[in-house]
């Protein structure tokens, strides 16, 4: 199905954060034209070639939407990024006068144009781009708060008596060691684990938990006040009214800490 019609000025406005686009059209006035059009968008950041710079361009910009002609000569028969050695881009628009030059574009493109098209055939082409790179985006971040979830303990399983006791990490007020163990305050109760007070802090997340002595873990969550008088004791007061003490003279390095983990006293 050939669209007969033109490019046209008109405002394209895709709703999302700043994005890089990379043009590269062997014809100078298809090229002109979709760049004017391209300007006129306060979000993206355009570089317009005539093609031959495609694969320096992505490899220098690396571009969040490719917009290229199926003809372009630095790609060559290829219809794969890989076969360039190139990372593909999040969005790939290919454009191109002949429909059957477009088919070969089928997997790696958001959308195909037909030349000549209108302008709000080319912000159909921008909208699909957005909500791809959205997705990848999304998933991007997921991945990454489920890195950040699964690195540090969740869970600790305990031995009392006859019983193994399971306890969510995040309900730990504080830790303190024993010896050869150390022991987890939970509200009321408190349980004893076979562990260094060392090798369980670095299974942790150091934003949660904060070592504030030598004998002693707290969790942030749990912390109400952190006392750093000029003179006498310095101590952390919890949200059960535990206090706790803190180490002697390192006032700075407690600040420094607490800094840190983005918290201000």
């Amino acid at each position: 199905m050939r669209e007969e019609h033109i490019l046209e000025p008109s405002s394209i406005h895709v709703e999302s954060e700043s994005l890089r686009v990379l043009v590269a059209e062997p014809d100078p006035v298809s090229r002109e034209l979709i760049c004017s059009l391209l300007e006129r968008e306060p979000d993206v950041t355009i570089e317009c070639v005539d093609g031959s710079r495609l694969i320096v361009s992505i490899r220098e910009s690396v571009p969040d939407i490719v917009i290229l002609d199926a003809r372009t000569p630095s790609i060559g028969r290829a219809t794969a990024w890989d076969a360039l050695g190139l990372k593909s881009p999040l969005a790939t628009i290919v454009t191109a006068y002949d429909p059957a030059e477009l088919t070969a574009f089928t997997s790696i493109a958001v959308d195909l144009l037909l030349k000549p098209f209108r302008a709000e055939r080319l912000e159909i082409a921008l909208d699909l781009a957005r909500s791809r790179i959205l997705r990848a985006r999304t998933r991007l971040d997921e991945r990454e708060k489920a890195v950040g979830r699964t690195q540090f303990l969740q869970r600790l399983t305990v031995e009392a008596g006859e019983k193994i006791v399971l306890v969510r990490v995040e309900d730990i007020q504080w830790i303190e060691s024993a010896a050869r163990y150390v022991r987890l305050h939970v509200g009321s109760k408190s349980h004893a684990l076979r562990r260094s007070m060392r090798s369980l802090q670095a299974m942790l997340d150091p934003k949660r938990f904060l070592r504030v002595h030598r004998n002693v873990i707290v969790n942030l969550d749990h912390v109400d006040e952190f006392h750093l008088p000029l003179d006498g004791n310095m101590f952390v007061k919890l949200n059960n009214g535990v206090a706790l003490p803190l180490r002697k003279g390192n006032r700075s390095v407690i600040r420094k800490l607490l800094q840190r983990n983005q918290l201000s006293v």
